[in-house]
């Protein structure tokens, strides 16, 4: 096992294709000066861009068991600097791991949210619906901030923290990635284009008005947002929640098609 500095010319050579959509945040991790990076250089690479932010964690199928003891005492390592540690991997080959990390340290590991992932070569979105998309602006502030309230609403089931909306909006309003879709004057809907790295571009951020659901809005959005993304010449993908039937229906009209699932990991003091 070994700690580098630079991952990028081994995500470029021991994943595959398809693994690098799954593990796309790989390529933002590796843009972070603090980020943490563990290897060894066959069969797993472990990124984190600061402690408190998730492990994510590719294993290569089959792994020979001393690497897989590795992956275990790195996990453990960084455990013991954020208690609260999460965990991204696949879930058929991570769990057992994490299972044995909790047993010996006597805490407990639940899975948090599970998701698939998704690339689109090209779209072939069929609904339509009324208006167009435009890109925000200063103006856009008090709607960006009650659609990303209820975003964390229907995601976490929580209030944002003071100043956490104010935050958002100010950060993304004027950014020449974060698109609105508008219907007769009104905002209904969302997206953003997150991170870009040299062939993939990772789209996230999707909310449309709780009462503008079921109209097609957000299909209409990803859809132009893609098609931005493919004349660019990338490759759009995504992250969405697993048990969230209606927004995987619309990815999968617009031509996304699945690349694989991974899941979400959460070490607890309390079992």
């Amino acid at each position: 096992m070994k700690k580098i500095s630079n991952a990028l010319p081994l995500i470029n050579e021991l994943l595959s294709e398809n693994d690098k959509i799954c593990f796309n945040l790989f390529y933002l991790i590796a843009e972070s000066e603090s980020a943490f990076w563990a290897t060894d250089g066959e069969s797993y690479i472990i990124g984190q861009t600061k402690e408190r932010l998730p492990m994510w964690i590719w294993i290569k199928e089959n792994a020979a068991e001393d690497a897989i003891k590795e992956i275990e005492s790195m996990i453990e390592e960084r455990l013991e600097l954020n208690p609260d540690l999460n965990v991204i991997a696949d879930e058929t080959i991570i769990r057992p791991i994490l299972d044995r990390i909790a047993e010996r340290k006597k805490v407990s590991c639940n899975s948090m949210i599970p998701m698939v992932i998704y690339r689109c070569d090209k779209v072939t979105n069929a609904k339509k619906a009324d208006g167009h998309m435009v890109l925000s602006n200063d103006k856009h502030k008090d709607i960006l901030k009650e659609f990303i309230t209820g975003m964390v609403w229907d995601l976490e089931k929580r209030p944002m923290h003071e100043g956490e909306a104010e935050g958002f909006a100010d950060g993304v309003a004027g950014s020449l990635d974060m698109y609105l879709w508008e219907d007769y004057g009104q905002i209904v809907s969302m997206a953003m284009i997150a991170h870009r790295a040299e062939k993939y571009a990772r789209i996230n951020t999707v909310y449309t008005d709780s009462m503008q659901r079921g109209k097609g809005y957000a299909g209409m959005l990803v859809s132009g947002i893609t098609q931005k993304i493919l004349d660019e010449g990338r490759i759009p993908m995504l992250y969405a929640e697993l048990g969230n039937i209606c927004s995987n229906a619309a990815y999968r009209r617009i031509g996304y098609i699945l690349c694989g699932e991974l899941t979400q990991f959460q070490f607890s003091n309390t079992r």
